[in-house]
């Protein structure tokens, strides 16, 4: 919600900036009505577009092998480390803030219909031509509303000055100005802490004020004798909220208006305008990639990619010795294979592999599409792509060996060379180019996807889905979703962002899956999409604190139910910036050294070496102008031991400038 309003903040600013620089001088009155408008409209609706120029007709859900995630209606809940901490929430407060405000908005705006309202319940109505006129004995000035016109027996003009005022305000009314009143003060109510809504609200009245005092001179009353009538009965503290009244504010404006030569029109060229700043706000707010379906998207999805789970497994055919390539020699299979990047902290290298997997997976559900050809020609298989992966990293030579056409080979290439540097693998010790084959199998799926299970039972196979206790009474949608928002509250009120993740910015969404049992007890959860970093124990610890649900059933009798929940963790952007990052690769290391990359606050940061004794090494890395970024420092092994050691155990730690340690890790040097 709060960056929708930023959103709907922004386009209006640029909208009224165009009205305000090059529209409001012109006598294009109609058309500027118009034009303020529909980009009132415009701005609200901008933001809510989702415009996905890449997408097909039908979007795919993208879900690995590995990762079977059921099928109930949950989407995602979001963990952000705001929740971190107890005390005030302060975004809390300011939502209270706003909707106070909201309320006090439509408070007023409800008085002043209350205010017309009970003028027209004590007034004289008099049918007129397409109105009525209702004369009240309370002092007010001329005004209209809808289709009334409402004037005070208090309020004595001459005859001349009623003829005018009149035709001022039978303009208002057959131009049906009191529509664009309304829908101001409605949209006001709800962006009241938008300031531009305020520039917009008084640029209409001043428009309409524009379209009535027109009608009112080409009538044929003079323009002179109609302005001195303005000045002379202008009483501001007279007025009725949300009416429209001859008497308001901007008399100046008016009267200069009123004598302004009509604008030449070519002028109308101005309007043209909004088109490439419509264009750049759509860029900006609507065009987006599609993004990984939700667990609940899966229920109506039944195109599904997958990858096989022997992930890094290498072709029967490539299992030969290294191949020169030029002057590079490109290794099949090295002592240590190139991974995906993200997981060199950790010091177990089947963790770590592991890790690297799930990394892999995780980019490939945000980033590979199954082609729309592929659907409509119901193409399916496995496209089995290779690629180098180069001393540095870098994604190189990517190649289908074997294709399956429809557009699918195309996009696993187009996939590939989107991917990040990788870690390269090493060959006794030191980086090498290392070929690496990644199978990605398409298949087309008639039914939802569950998980493979006799006992527990899956939501599909229930008469009745388990709920949260408090919603079992209900029937349908209304059910669900009850327990759906029950269960949201329970984890979101109860799950806090680990600290260890939020000092190394890891973000992401853990998958958890549990047994609802026939007492509706919860058992055996486990995690089956990690993130790691104390966000899966998180999740585990809130599961554990689950209350009791109302069970599932299966011909009328309750039976276990197994149940997958996704919670995604998702640092503040003021989190980012602070998150602590230190690796090391390769690891182990070589005669070359290696390389450090790591991520603090800005200032001035420190590298410290110790040996594993702990003992101080007499060398050290300064950057006493850090910015904050990313960075990568080479750390040369020669002379980083004593006694003229080659090699052996480094403890690296990350220090700020007052010397507090921000992280460490280990390096083996080979």
């Amino acid at each position: 919600m709060t960056a929708y309003l930023l959103e709907v903040a922004a386009s209006w600013a640029v909208f009224y900036g165009i009205y305000h620089l090059l529209l409001r001088a012109e006598t294009f009155h109609r058309w500027n009505r118009w034009y303020l408008l529909s980009t009132l409209l415009l701005g609200l609706c901008v933001p809510l577009l989702d415009i996905d120029l890449l997408a097909s007709e039908e979007s795919p859900a993208y879900l690995l092998q590995p990762i079977t995630v059921g099928v109930q209606e949950l989407e995602a809940i979001v963990v952000t480390a705001s929740q971190r901490e107890q005390g005030v929430d302060f975004q809390a407060v300011a939502w209270c803030f706003y909707w106070l405000g909201v309320v006090v908005a439509m408070l007023r705006f409800g008085y002043g219909l209350w205010q017309i309202g009970r003028l027209y319940r004590a007034g004289e109505l008099a049918p007129q031509q397409g109105y009525d006129l209702v004369t009240t004995d309370a002092p007010h000035l001329p005004f209209s509303f809808f289709d009334n016109l409402f004037w005070s027996k208090n309020f004595e003009v001459t005859e001349e000055e009623r003829r005018s005022i009149t035709r001022h305000e039978e303009a208002h009314i057959f131009q049906k100005h009191s529509y664009d009143v309304v829908l101001l003060e409605l949209v006001a109510a709800f962006t009241w802490c938008i300031p531009f809504i305020y520039f917009y609200k008084k640029a209409l009245k001043t428009t309409h004020e524009y379209l009535a005092d027109a009608h009112v001179t080409v009538q044929g009353f003079d323009k002179k004798q109609y302005g001195r009538l303005l000045l002379r009965q202008s009483h501001p503290g007279m007025q009725v909220a949300i009416s429209n009244s001859i008497f308001s504010s901007q008399l100046k404006k008016r009267i200069v208006m009123m004598t302004k030569t009509n604008s030449p029109q070519r002028a109308a060229m101005k309007y043209l305008a909004v088109l490439p700043a419509l264009a750049v706000l759509l860029m900006a707010f609507s065009l987006k990639n599609s993004p990984l379906a939700s667990p609940a998207e899966l229920l109506d999805v039944q195109t599904v990619m997958t990858l096989e789970e022997n992930l890094p497994a290498f072709f029967a055919n490539d299992t030969v010795p290294p191949a020169k390539t030029g002057e590079d020699i490109v290794f099949s299979t090295p002592e240590i294979a190139p991974r995906f990047p993200g997981c060199e902290e950790l010091d177990n290298a089947s963790e770590r592999s592991q890790c690297a997997q799930e990394k892999l997976f995780e980019f490939i559900f945000q980033n590979i599409k199954y082609p729309t050809e592929a659907k409509e020609k119901a193409i399916e298989g496995t496209v089995f792509v290779k690629f180098d992966v180069d001393k540095d990293g870098s994604i190189l030579n990517p190649e289908v060996k074997r294709g399956i056409g429809g557009g699918c080979d195309e996009e696993v290439l187009r996939f590939v060379k989107t991917m990040p540097k990788w870690i390269p693998g090493t060959q006794n010790g030191r980086p090498v180019k290392a070929q690496f084959n990644l199978p990605v199998k398409f298949k087309l799926d008639d039914q939802p996807l569950v998980i493979e299970a006799v006992k527990p039972l899956t939501i599909n196979e229930l008469d009745e889905a388990p709920v949260m206790l408090g919603c079992e009474n209900l029937s349908g949608d209304e059910r669900q979703n009850c327990s759906n928002g029950k269960l949201m509250e329970a984890v979101f009120t109860k799950v806090k962002y680990p600290r260890d993740a939020r000092l190394k910015g890891v973000e992401g969404t853990v998958y958890a899956r549990f047994i609802i049992e026939k007492d509706g007890s919860i058992s055996h959860p486990e995690i089956i999409r990690s993130v790691g970093s104390g966000c899966d124990e998180e999740v585990l610890r809130v599961i554990g604190q689950m209350p009791k649900w109302s069970p599932g059933k299966k011909d009328g009798q309750p039976v276990p139910v197994s149940f997958t929940l996704p919670v995604k963790f998702k640092l503040d952007e003021g989190d980012r910036e602070k998150a602590v990052l230190l690796e090391v690769f390769p690891n182990p290391a070589g005669a070359d050294g290696f390389d450090l990359r790591f991520k603090a606050p800005a200032g001035k940061v420190t590298l410290f070496f110790a040996d594993a004794g702990g003992k101080s090494i007499e060398q050290e890395m300064v950057f006493p102008g850090y910015d904050g970024e990313l960075s990568t420092a080479h750390v040369s092994t020669k002379g980083l031991f004593g006694g003229g050691a080659t090699a052996g155990t480094l403890f690296v730690s990350l220090t700020d400038e007052k010397g507090k340690v921000l992280a460490t890790t280990k390096v083996i040097v080979q």
